[in-house]
């Protein structure tokens, strides 16, 4: 086991008008031992890049890297005691499962008792030990994920490094993985660092998300604070499935009361002490509501703050639905109970719950109340 510590880490291609460009610019991370750390963000921010150089796949432009207290920017891949595991599972074709596992220990003349040993532990961790004399190309899909884990594991690793290994699966096996991975975790207690776009992916399995952009860290922090106390319009958007509604507006005061008006007049009151910031910082300033569509509820007797709208489209989740409408101001997603009412075309009000509420500074972006995180 291990831990790791990036500082200023920097990855830049070729020059541009006199100007580096950027993969990873100024990545500073700590990774605590045994911690299961998830980098997700679009496609092209960044994070396998970073993956690939604290494996020693990619040069580190600047910066330093630090795993168990050695720097090891200039170390190579093989002696950093460091397992990859690939999308593309990367097994032996013409070896069945028991030789792909024993490989790695095979080509490091361990004693053959001792392999033996530790490929039928690994299997039965992994629910492979009826597969061991089959090929690749007999196993399924998640199968073979598990067979390159199981690889990976008979190293011993200082960390597992995973770039979307679960990317080549259906829904159903992402899913069963997804769990068995988490299990996986708990078990070993090994550093794990996992790169996915699937931010279902980075919530179920993280016990630290590191949300990128455009190379940059936005926010690293627990699922629970990243999905709760977002540090950006970028990461509470990114994070949560529908996304967050967002709101054009300006802060009001009517009736001795702090409102959010949106661009087309709507008001929705803000109660509470963050009404009192608002009013006082960000008087008929330009902010940004963000509203989680769970956080829209369909009981509106006596709220100050409903909003109403057409019903553009409906998707039905069993217990669930997903409301989608189109207000005078914007276009809003609601997570309502399956027996509301109404279909496209009908017209639905919802009350906001302000006090869930998001409020972001219309110039930066920033979220205004956010607390701060750990790294």
């Amino acid at each position: 086991m291990s831990d790791l510590f990036l500082k200023n880490v920097c990855k830049s291609y070729e020059k541009k008008q006199d100007k580096a460009q950027y993969a990873v610019k100024d990545f500073t991370l700590k990774i605590e031992d045994g911690e299961f750390v998830i980098f997700v963000g679009p496609s092209g921010c960044g994070k396998s890049t970073t993956l690939r150089m604290i494996a020693g796949l990619e040069d580190i432009t600047g910066g330093e890297l630090w795993i168990d207290g050695k720097l090891c920017n200039y170390v190579e891949p093989g002696e950093r005691d460091l397992s990859m595991v690939f999308q593309n599972y990367a097994l032996y074709p013409n070896m069945n499962v028991y030789d792909n596992m024993a490989f790695s220990l095979s080509v490091r003349k361990v004693p053959k008792k001792e392999i033996d040993k530790k490929v039928h532990e690994t299997a039965e961790i992994l629910g492979l030990e009826s597969l061991l004399k089959r090929r690749p190309g007999e196993l399924s899909g998640g199968q073979k994920q598990r067979v390159a884990i199981g690889s990976a594991i008979m190293r011993n690793p200082k960390a597992f490094l995973m770039d979307e290994p679960l990317s080549n699966l259906d829904a159903k096996l992402r899913s069963q993985m997804r769990v068995e991975l988490a299990k996986l975790h708990e078990k070993l207690g090994t550093t794990m660092i996992y790169v996915t776009h699937d931010q279902t992916e980075a919530m179920t399995l993280g016990t630290k998300i590191v949300v990128m952009k455009d190379g940059i860290i936005q926010q690293a922090d627990s699922p629970r604070e990243v999905y709760d106390n977002p540090a950006n319009m970028f990461v509470a958007g990114f994070i949560g499935s529908p996304s967050m509604n967002f709101f054009n507006g300006r802060i009001r005061t009517y009736g001795g009361m702090a409102v959010f008006e949106t661009i087309t007049g709507e008001r929705l009151e803000i109660p509470g002490a963050r009404g009192k910031v608002l009013e006082e910082k960000y008087h008929n300033k330009w902010v940004v509501l963000g509203i989680r569509p769970e956080h829209f509820l369909t009981k509106t007797d006596g709220s100050g703050s409903r909003l109403t709208g057409e019903i553009t489209a409906r998707e039905m989740l069993g217990a669930e639905s997903i409301v989608y409408m189109k207000t005078a101001a914007e276009e809003a997603a609601a997570r309502v109970p399956v027996e509301t009412p109404g279909k496209p075309g009908d017209k639905l009000t919802l009350s906001a719950d302000m006090e869930r509420a998001h409020f972001f500074d219309g110039y930066t972006n920033e979220n205004i109340f956010y607390q701060g995180g750990r790294q």
